[in-house]
């Protein structure tokens, strides 16, 4: 009598599917990345964003007052995804005039030494509001409302469609 419980020495059909939906899932992330490569590349910010003395809950209160809604870019100098980021939905291409409509913008450099008022009234330097907000890599996109409320975190690049989806305005 053979014994029909022993396992196959190969994989089950079950098993190949897992394993061929996570590859193509990290095939789909790295297409999203693009091929940015992860070298120094300097950027400027678009001469739109809002000039701020970083009191972001009186930002945020602003944005409302102007119908928009405050969002902060956190961002690393030289930092090539937040270069890219800045080039294809702030700078150019289809978004840009759509989030200059709908949001001020403010740059925060998460090594920066200016001095933030936080949401929860507390004073930090832009280092610190970083780690305090566990922004570890960059970019980092945080949308708050006129009420004072983070709404949205996006990390990492986006392209364009990805961006402007992720931030709930899909096209």
């Amino acid at each position: 009598m053979t014994d029909l419980t022993r396992s196959s020495p190969y994989p089950s059909a079950r098993w190949m599917c897992w394993l061929v939906l996570v590859a193509g899932l990290c095939l789909m992330g790295a297409a999203q990345a693009r091929s940015i490569e992860a070298k120094p590349m300097p950027y400027e910010l678009p001469s739109w964003f809002k000039s701020s003395f970083l009191d972001i809950p009186q930002d945020a209160r602003d944005a409302g007052q102007a119908g928009k809604q405050l969002m902060i870019f956190f961002h690393l100098e030289d930092c090539p995804f937040c270069a890219n980021l800045l080039k294809d939905n702030f700078t150019s291409g289809p978004n840009k005039a759509a989030l200059q409509k709908r949001f001020d913008v403010i740059a925060i450099n998460v090594r920066g030494d200016l001095p933030v008022q936080w949401l929860d009234g507390q004073s930090l330097t832009e280092k610190e509001l970083a780690k305090k907000l566990n922004v570890f890599a960059t970019p980092v996109v945080m949308v708050i409302s006129p009420q004072g409320k983070v709404t949205k975190t996006i990390q990492g690049y986006k392209a364009p469609e990805a961006f402007f989806k992720a931030l709930g305005l899909g096209q």
